[in-house]
């Protein structure tokens, strides 16, 4: 099982959150589908491996993320994150350069795709990809070639004046058929 995956995964989110919102001490949740969670960890999906693989994570981050909570409702988990994983993730983990001028870039009205792959390019020396999408939710599916460099996959949506965004990981966007 890969719980330093999920745990990357889920700091990854509060890092996201906070460049969103800036940073309050507080608790923080986030909701992930059930077959999203059996990807990051490579868990089986009987209920025994799901409870063991959660456990394990729980027990692997309490030190950096607090006791988190974790629940679940029909396929879908809960995770709540304590005010020090919120503290910790503010304090000791490097912010992302790319994430930070993505986000900003993405909030600004009149945003065009060009906007968006100047900042891809500069951080990826021209090596990513963008994808036409023909989705109610998508517009342009962006992300690197080098997936050590940042392993989500951008949708992007344009509307009247401004563009939005969902990111996700490469199996997950298999697993929705794109």
């Amino acid at each position: 099982m890969q719980v330093a995956a999920l745990e990357r995964m889920l700091i990854n989110s509060i890092m996201e959150v906070q460049m969103k919102l800036g940073y309050e001490n507080e608790v923080i949740r986030f909701y992930y589908p059930e077959k999203a969670l059996l990807n990051i960890l490579k868990a089986g999906d009987s209920d025994d491996e799901i409870k063991t693989a959660l456990k394990e994570f729980k027990a692997y981050v309490k030190d950096r993320l607090g006791e988190i909570k974790i629940t679940k409702s029909q396929d879908r988990f809960c995770f709540l994150i304590p005010p020090e994983g919120a503290r910790y993730v503010w304090e000791q983990e490097e912010k992302s350069g790319f994430l930070k001028e993505f986000i900003e870039i993405i909030e600004k009205p009149g945003v065009k795709l060009e906007d968006i792959k100047n900042v891809f390019s500069r951080y990826s020396d021209g090596k990513y990809i963008c994808e036409s999408c023909d989705g109610e939710e998508c517009d342009f599916i962006l992300y690197f070639e080098d997936p050590s460099r940042d392993s989500y996959r951008y949708f992007i949506k344009f509307h009247d004046n401004h563009g939005t965004y969902h990111r996700f990981l490469s199996e997950d966007v298999k697993d929705m058929g794109f």
